[in-house]
């Protein structure tokens, strides 16, 4: 059970306000992969070709996910996509999506890390940047530029709605 526990924290982290709703600790978690490799001793997991990871109303999708565990703790997670898409349905308002090429989670700091052309949008809202750190405890998010693009926000005030045709 404590094993099950400490993965379905760290892919409920995933999502940016995932942690917000303790409760989904307690949900199933389902994964589906074209193939699924485990190495207990080890503790790395090798999930393949066309992941989805679902749970509690986070979905996760890459081509490539790597856990590594120890002692029944996940440490970090890897995943990679052409792109990686996540969606977190209970953010408390609007559902967040996100993409990028990688996304990187490092429980030791309670970080995930977006990377390679990123996109948060939360309905008309929209936040461009090369990479994408989220803090989940705090809450906070840091964009960074990349080598050739400067980071992009589009954000709408709750009282006024955007202008058909509006750009971004």
């Amino acid at each position: 059970m404590r094993k099950r526990l400490a993965a379905l924290f760290a892919l409920c982290a995933l999502g940016p306000g995932a942690c917000a709703h303790d409760h989904r600790l307690a949900q199933p978690l389902s994964v589906r992969a074209d193939t699924i490799q485990v190495d207990e001793r080890t503790g790395q997991s090798l999930y393949l070709g066309h992941v989805r990871i679902v749970q509690d109303g986070l979905t996760i999708r890459a081509n490539r996910v790597r856990v590594h565990s120890l002692h029944g703790q996940v440490l970090s997670i890897h995943a990679h996509g052409t792109p990686l898409h996540m969606e977190d349905q209970k953010t408390g308002g609007l559902p967040l999506f996100g993409t990028g090429l990688t996304l990187d989670f490092a429980a030791a700091r309670d970080e995930v890390t977006l990377t390679g052309h990123v996109v948060f949008r939360q309905g008309v809202n929209v936040l461009h940047g090369h990479i994408v750190h989220y803090y989940v405890r705090s809450r906070r998010i840091t964009a960074i530029r990349g080598p050739h693009t400067r980071v992009r926000a589009r954000v709408v005030p709750r009282s006024r709605k955007p202008s058909p045709g509006a750009k971004h």
